[in-house]
């Protein structure tokens, strides 16, 4: 991503769940780019805007570079694993 698109990075942990899809999907459809936290890559959120990192969200260091350079951070996480 480029300097323009970080200015306005919106991270969504949880991407892949029912909100966290529907979050995505109305932030790139307003033309926000979206950095995805996911356990695994999801070929639903594998288009426009969309960059998905896998990370796992009990290690500080890999989310703390995770979320690094984004305007803000959205939290669809549910606290449960399935």
């Amino acid at each position: 991503m480029d300097g323009a698109q970080t200015q306005h990075l919106v991270v969504v942990a949880g991407a892949t769940g029912d909100l966290g899809t529907r979050i995505v999907k109305a932030l790139t459809a307003k033309g926000r780019p979206v950095r995805a936290l996911v356990r695994r890559p999801a070929d639903e959120l594998a288009r426009g805007n969309v960059e998905q990192v896998s990370v796992d969200f009990g290690n500080g260091v890999a989310l703390t570079h995770a979320v690094s350079g984004a305007a803000c951070v959205v939290s669809a996480l549910n606290g449960t694993r399935r």
